[in-house]
């Protein structure tokens, strides 16, 4: 039985794009033993997804910081066959270095290369999951999709968290975070009132812990008052309440990633990243809206704590209405 690593310890966002090469690994080898190397955070994710063999926990910013903590992990991976690493960095290209790992597949755009024995094309006019697929050289790799697999259990649990707010169907979701602040949509507070004016949806604002003071400005700022849920659910109850939505109204982060995984109507507004670096929605009842042609933009391939022009005109100069208008066609 090959064993075979999965090494993808981005963001969850990332992580949602990399769940198609589980599926197309099984498809090309049904009986190889599968293991997701991800993030903490990113652990819900793969708890019930089929295509998984094991998850391996790798805290690159806690227990298993520095030299010690890749050793560890390497540690645990000795004895595969096959190591595939998404990520471009040197932590995950060394996690399979020093394990031993006799196949180590990554892309040649690396700046750790020298690190891989098998090395694939980036693709810059694709799409993420697409580069993804090419590294396992997956056969027919349109088929395959992003997704996130929801239990019953998980579902209960959404059940009671929706009825005790008084929620039922016909709502919409905005999740307004980020972990990069020029990714973060200004206008949202309007955009809320606009979805209860014109669609008649009630909103749901989600996000992490962390986007607990975005989404009370956003309430402090609205006439129809969303509920929030903000930092009240993990991801998978997250998921879960996206993929009964009418629509989700992200920015560039992962909640767009989760509402195409879970086959949701999804606006996206994009600001200083474009869609042409592969990581828009990949869902066709999606949508990415932005400013258009701005002197500036792009400006960085992950978005920055603050504009570097200092004028934020491509956020801050894309109204609500324009989001409204795109999300016409997908709400009917």
């Amino acid at each position: 039985m090959k064993k075979i690593a999965v090494i993808q310890t981005a963001f969850p966002g990332d992580v949602i794009l990399s769940t198609p090469v589980f599926e197309a690994l099984k498809d090309i080898d049904s009986e190889c033993f599968l293991t997701a190397v991800v993030r903490p955070e990113s652990h819900p994710l793969f708890k019930d997804n089929p295509y998984k063999d094991e998850i391996l926990i790798y805290n690159k910013y806690g227990k298993d910081r520095g030299l010690k903590g890749i050793i560890r992990i390497s540690g645990l991976l000795k004895d595969f066959d096959w190591a595939i690493i998404i990520q471009r960095h040197l932590r995950s290209a060394l996690i399979a270095y020093l394990a031993g790992i006799k196949r180590r597949t990554g892309f040649v755009s690396s700046d750790v290369r020298f690190l891989y024995n098998d090395l694939k094309p980036y693709g810059e006019d694709k799409h993420e999951v697409l580069r993804c697929l090419d590294l396992i050289d997956a056969a027919e790799s349109q088929k395959y999709r992003p997704r996130i697999f929801i239990t019953a259990e998980t579902r209960k649990k959404t059940d009671k968290l929706l009825s005790d707010s008084m929620i039922h169907d016909g709502f919409a979701v905005v999740a307004p975070g980020s972990v990069w602040a020029t990714k973060r949509y200004p206008h949202f507070a309007g955009l809320i009132d606009m979805v209860r004016e014109e669609f008649g949806l009630d909103v749901i604002l989600l996000g992490s812990p962390d986007d607990i003071g975005v989404s009370k400005s956003i309430v402090t700022n609205t006439r129809h008052k969303p509920l929030d849920l903000t930092g009240k659910t993990d991801l998978l109850i997250s998921a879960d309440i996206i993929s009964r939505a009418r629509i989700a109204f992200t920015n560039d982060s992962a909640p767009a990633h989760m509402a195409a995984a879970v086959q949701t109507p999804v606006i996206a507004v994009f600001g200083p990243t474009i869609p042409e670096f592969g990581f828009s929605p990949y869902f066709d009842k999606s949508r990415v809206v932005d400013i258009g042609k701005l002197y500036c933009r792009p400006c960085s391939r992950h978005g920055s704590k603050k504009c570097p022009k200092k004028h934020f005109r491509c956020m801050v100069d894309l109204s609500p209405e324009k989001v409204i208008g795109a999300a016409r066609i997908l709400v009917a």
